[in-house]
């Protein structure tokens, strides 16, 4: 399948897989972080998650569906299309592969339920975190050896996305920073220490 890929750079704005679409393929990203959006999302929360490299979309038009997600890049994004002639030839010859199919798709369950326990959190401290790690892969554990996770993302997005107010998010990231759990850059916040991020959440579970 990675030989018969399309593999493409999209500029930072730029929405390289477009929610309503009935037919595309899949789409993964090699390379950068981009935001998804629900295709009747609200306006004041477009953004209802960020993604990053070794991540796969576009399931649901193998399935006949149309797509309900858009994803824009907010950062500079290597990203692959695989043609959804090619992807059902490959499947129609080979069945056992759907079973990689059904793993993406549980693994979107896996997210949705995720997202869902943290947003009904009443602890605003434990709501926000919850979403910070989401945000950066690691809400479950660490992520791979490499460099610091970076949220391509402000604080008004961010609280959206936590369901509070900018100034209550502001308090607690203030306070994050100061115990050194992570770094506020230009529209970015870098999760120094995601361990210890997990476990304000877990203490409170």
């Amino acid at each position: 399948m990675l030989a018969e890929g399309i593999f493409r750079i999209a500029t930072p704005g730029t929405e390289f897989m477009h929610a309503g679409d009935a037919r595309g393929g899949l789409v993964a990203i090699a390379r950068g972080c981009a935001e998804i959006a629900m295709l009747e999302g609200h306006p004041d929360t477009r953004a209802v998650h960020i993604v990053h490299g070794g991540f796969w979309a576009g399931y649901k038009t193998l399935l006949g569906i149309p797509r309900i997600l858009s994803m824009t890049a907010r950062s500079e994004v290597l990203w692959g299309l695989f043609p959804q002639t090619m992807v059902e030839r490959l499947l129609a010859g080979h069945d056992l592969w759907w079973r990689d199919i059904c793993m993406l798709v549980d693994g979107f369950a896996d997210l949705a339920t995720t997202a869902f326990i943290d947003l009904t959190r009443q602890d605003s401290m434990a709501r926000a975190v919850g979403v910070l790690l989401r945000l950066g892969g690691c809400r479950h554990a660490d992520p791979p050896p490499g460099p610091v996770v970076e949220l391509r993302i402000s604080q008004n997005d961010l609280a959206a996305m936590a369901v509070m107010s900018r100034n209550t998010l502001n308090g607690i990231i203030s306070e994050l920073a100061d115990r050194g759990l992570l770094r506020i850059g230009y529209r970015s916040i870098l999760l120094d220490n995601p361990a210890g991020l997990r476990a304000i959440v877990e203490s409170d579970d």
